[in-house]
């Protein structure tokens, strides 16, 4: 078969396979088609999975033994993480964390889904690995979970903008909320309607009006900032439930700034559109 004409083939099977993943045609029709224009059935390309599983069988005796040795120094270490020195269990930590931001760069260009997944993956394993800390050492009351939530939250924070993706930027935000909740039920835990408040709105009106300053410099920073903002917002009646404060001011306030902040988005769309579009 001359070489046009086979090129020619190959971009009609894989047409074919294309609608198949689509769902544009049944798969029952697929098939069909694809015996018209293959020679050999074994040609016909696979999925994702066909494609991994042709490439681990293609991998030299070298990389299969990497593969199992790092597999089994994973086990070791999970293994006997409990028995490691303090010092050592936070190096492992950080390092493997290092790891998971670094590979996250590094695929950040070519394939921004898997970072993103490797990058989530990594703050997981930062968050999941402090925590177990903190059970090995009873710190788990007191000032350990602030601890671990203001780490988390750094590091969230520094590599959601460092590496520009707005749902780790996000996350870190979630935790800064979440700690400064845990503060303020530390040191007052039965507030009034009124407090509640003031300890969130003006955070709110911080975080929307840093949304606009920094829309310019980091598009992607202005739109979580905006969104954290509009959470923010709405806290103070989270705050005030979780205090058992009496349920009529609960509910007024909540639709009375659902009502005003509905109004505003609207008569404001044109500018807050800018920042976050």
């Amino acid at each position: 078969m001359p070489v046009a004409e086979e090129d020619k083939r190959k971009t009609i099977v894989n047409e074919i396979e294309a609608w198949r993943r689509s769902k544009l045609l049944p798969e029952q029709y697929c098939d069909f088609l694809q015996n018209l224009y293959l020679d050999d059935l074994s040609e016909r390309p696979k999925g994702a999975v066909g494609a991994a599983v042709r490439k681990i069988g293609k991998a030299s005796r070298k990389q299969w033994m990497l593969v199992f040795g790092i597999f089994a120094l994973i086990c070791v270490v999970v293994l006997h993480f409990s028995a490691f020195p303090l010092p050592l269990q936070i190096g492992l930590a950080g390092l493997v964390t290092t790891g998971f931001v670094g590979l996250a760069g590094w695929l950040r260009e070519n394939h921004p889904l898997r970072a993103l997944l490797v990058m989530v993956s990594g703050m997981l394993f930062l968050f999941g690995t402090g925590a177990v800390i903190l059970q090995l050492h009873g710190w788990t009351k007191g000032a350990g979970p602030i601890v671990l939530l203001a780490v988390c939250s750094a590091m969230w924070i520094g590599c959601g903008l460092i590496i520009r993706q707005a749902l780790v930027h996000g996350f870190g935000w979630m935790a800064v909320i979440a700690l400064y909740a845990r503060l303020l039920m530390m040191h007052n835990p039965h507030p009034a309607w009124g407090e509640t408040q003031l300890f969130w709105i003006p955070a709110a009106l911080l975080f929307i009006w840093l949304s606009w300053f920094l829309h310019v410099r980091n598009k992607s920073a202005g739109t979580v900032l905006f969104a954290v903002g509009l959470i923010v917002w709405l806290m103070p009646e989270l705050h005030a439930a979780v205090a058992k404060v009496d349920m009529q001011w609960i509910q007024a306030g909540l639709l009375g700034k659902i009502l005003l902040a509905g109004v505003g988005l609207y008569r404001l769309r044109k500018q807050w559109m800018e920042w976050v579009a």
